[in-house]
């Protein structure tokens, strides 16, 4: 367990991903055992210690991508090389995975450095969107491949892939 987080702080964390909008009385309510009683004060101080502590950094909303119109989910493996320096694939892959970033359908976007490689979890209307996106990203001279997995079922994390089950 991480320095400084107790069960009572892993099982608050728990219920405000599910949902940060329940109030504290709720929260506390469920926390609560019958031999042992948590009170909202302490449900309050302790989200705000979350906060402080840079544990939770902030409570957003959760969008349904189909809402957006995408209906589609992929990973994307980008490679990226073909520079006369390693180190300018280096910063190149990280530059390319900032720019895809920006793109609000790519939802989670990360670089491996061994080899230079982009993971991207990538959104599409159709899967005919996801191949164009795919092409495009051939056209960069940066990138050697372009790997796309489609996802058919998420488990757990349907809120970043956009695939409830």
């Amino acid at each position: 367990m991480p320095k400084g987080l107790d069960e009572l702080d892993r099982r608050l964390i728990r219920i405000l991903q599910r949902d940060a909008r329940t109030s504290f009385v709720k929260i506390a309510e469920e926390l609560s055992d019958s031999d042992k009683p948590v009170p909202d004060t302490t449900i309050h101080f302790r989200t705000k210690k979350l906060q402080k502590n840079n544990v939770v950094n902030r409570f957003s909303a959760l969008v349904r991508p189909e809402a957006l119109g995408y209906n589609d989910s992929a990973i994307f493996r980008i490679e990226i090389g073909g520079h006369i320096l390693p180190k300018i694939s280096k910063d190149r892959a990280h530059s390319f995975a900032e720019e895809i970033a920006s793109d609000e359908q790519y939802l989670w976007v990360a670089v491996d450095e061994e080899p230079m490689v982009v993971h991207a979890l990538v959104m599409g209307t159709d899967e005919a969107d996801l191949e164009k996106r795919k092409e495009r990203l051939t056209e960069s001279p940066d990138v050697v491949k372009v790997t796309v997995t489609p996802i058919s079922r998420v488990v757990k994390g349907w809120e970043i892939s956009g695939n409830p089950d």
